[in-house]
C-alpha cells in the first residue's frame, strides 16, 4: 500500500520523488511508502484550492450535499477495507477502527443532512443592545493537518465534511505515521465525483504541515 498525493482531482507523485516509510507500530514493519510533497507542490496546491472555491462555493448547497451522500455510500461499501487500514497504521484493534469508521460515516451522513438545513441560528444574548447570530457561510480554502490516533475520522470526515458541504475547499495533510486511511478517504470523495481542486491531499512530515499553515491562501485551519 503505497501513498500519493491527491489534487486538482488527479493523483500526483512527488516532484521530488523522496517517500517515507508507514510502520505499524505493532510490530516494526514497513507497510508502505508515502510521498513527501515539497514546498512549491504545497504552495501549488494551494493555488488549485483556493481557484476551485469559486465555483464549488456557487454551486447550491443541495448539490454540494448530494456528494457527500454519495460519500457516506461508499465509506459503507470500503468499511472494512478502512478498518484494516487504520489497525495496520495505528495498532489499534480491528473492532476500534471500525467503530472509528463507522464515526467518520455518521459525519458525514450529518454534512449531507446540513445540506438540507440552509439556516443559520439566533441566539440569547446577555445584553439587550446586542444580537447574537449565526450565518453559515464559507470561508474559503480549509486546510487541515490531522493527528495519528483517529487519522480517518477527524481530518477526513469530522473536519473536511462540513467543510465541503458549506462550500469551502479542502487540503487535507494527514500525519505521516497514519496516512494510508486517508488516502482511501481521498479515493472516496474521487469516486464520490467531488469536483476537481475541492477536495486535495497532501502527504508529509511536520514540515509540509508548516508550510500549509503559513501559505496566504489558506483561510482557515483545522489542527489536532
Amino acid at each position: 500500500m503505497d501513498g500519493i498525493n491527491y489534487i486538482d482531482g488527479a493523483w500526483a507523485l512527488s516532484e521530488g520523488r523522496a517517500s517515507f516509510d508507514n510502520i505499524n507500530p505493532s510490530n516494526g514493519t514497513v507497510i508502505g511508502k508515502c510521498n513527501s510533497t515539497t514546498h512549491r507542490e504545497v504552495d501549488s496546491t494551494c493555488e488549485v484550492a483556493k481557484a476551485a472555491f469559486k465555483s464549488w462555493k456557487a454551486l447550491s448547497r443541495f448539490k454540494r450535499s448530494e456528494y457527500l451522500l454519495k460519500v457516506a455510500e461508499l465509506i459503507e461499501q470500503k468499511k472494512d477495507r478502512l478498518a484494516h487500514a487504520i489497525s495496520l497504521e495505528t495498532g489499534k484493534n480491528y473492532n476500534e477502527s471500525v467503530a472509528e469508521v463507522n464515526e467518520a460515516l455518521h459525519m458525514a451522513q450529518y454534512a449531507f443532512s446540513l445540506g438540507r438545513m440552509p439556516c443559520g441560528e439566533a441566539i440569547a444574548s446577555e445584553i439587550s443592545e446586542k444580537d447574537s447570530y449565526m450565518l453559515r457561510k464559507p470561508k474559503g480554502l480549509v486546510a487541515i493537518i490531522s493527528p495519528w490516533n483517529f487519522p480517518l475520522a477527524i481530518g477526513a470526515y469530522w473536519c473536511a465534511a462540513p467543510a465541503l458541504v458549506e462550500g469551502n475547499t479542502v487540503i487535507l495533510k494527514p500525519s505521516e505515521d497514519a496516512p494510508f486511511s486517508s488516502q482511501i478517504a481521498a479515493e472516496i470523495y474521487h469516486e464520490a465525483g467531488i469536483p476537481a481542486g475541492v477536495f486535495n491531499l497532501i502527504h508529509g512530515d511536520g514540515r509540509v504541515g508548516d508550510w500549509l499553515a503559513r501559505n496566504d491562501n489558506v483561510d482557515h485551519i483545522c489542527f489536532t
